[in-house]
């Protein structure tokens, strides 16, 4: 099975981290660890700050070497752009089986009014997406399957 794994080295991207490390395990897979850096990274964590260089590549070397402590083989992109927007074209050019995403959980108001790049995946992502939450994880299939 492909992974694309969706890591910022936030809280809520831990969660998918633990997910796709089980599922890794469960059969022969290979996991992709992407990490996205928003146009608007000037000063956060995944963008790093003015002058200094962006955190995103010590964040997926962070998710790589969990996984490969666990015998998951892994590789590790860095993307630009929007997040959701980026994450939805790698899994289109990459052709994966699934995705996994970690959520931090917003409920539908939370979504609404901050934006949710979970709640975009779902939407349009090509292929199925795991929503990795503090309380629950759930698993969407895309909806151009869905009847």
């Amino acid at each position: 099975m492909k992974i694309l794994l969706a890591y910022d080295g936030f809280e809520h991207s831990r969660h998918a981290l633990e997910e796709a490390a089980k599922m890794a395990a469960k059969e022969d897979s290979t996991v992709t660890i992407v990490s996205v850096i928003p146009p608007s990274a000037g000063g956060t964590k995944s963008g790093g700050h003015v002058d200094l260089p962006p955190h995103a590549e010590e964040d997926v070397r962070i998710a790589h070497d969990f996984l490969g402590e666990r015998g998951i083989e892994a590789e590790t992109k860095i993307r630009r752009g929007d997040p959701a927007d980026e994450l939805i074209a790698e899994a289109t050019e990459g052709r994966y089986d699934i995705a996994v995403a970690g959520s931090r959980g917003l409920g539908p108001v939370g979504q609404l009014l901050r934006g949710s790049v979970s709640h975009k995946l779902v939407k349009e992502m090509p292929c199925p997406v795991i929503v990795a939450g503090p309380e629950k994880t759930e698993r969407h299939e895309p909806e151009a399957l869905v009847p």
